[in-house]
C-alpha cells in the first residue's frame, strides 16, 4: 500500500493509542482504588477523544482500525 507519509504516520500512531487504551482498560478493571481509577478514566477519555480526532482527520484509518 503506497499511502502519504502524513498518512502512515496517523495509521501507526493510532495503533499505539488503541493499544495504549487496552492497557488502560486492563489496569482499570484491576484496581480497587477508585482516586487511581478516576486518574486512568480521564486519560482512558483522553485516548479516546486523541483516537476520534485521528477518525475524523483521517476517514480511510477508520475502516482498517480494530
Amino acid at each position: 500500500m503506497n499511502e502519504d507519509p502524513e498518512t502512515a504516520q496517523a495509521r501507526m500512531f493510532l495503533a499505539e493509542l488503541e493499544y495504549h487504551a487496552q492497557r488502560l482498560v486492563r489496569r482499570r478493571s484491576q484496581l480497587r482504588d477508585d482516586k487511581r481509577n478516576q486518574a486512568i478514566e480521564a486519560e482512558l477519555a483522553q485516548v479516546h477523544q486523541q483516537i476520534h480526532n485521528l477518525h475524523q482527520r483521517f476517514p480511510g484509518l477508520r475502516q482498517t482500525s480494530r
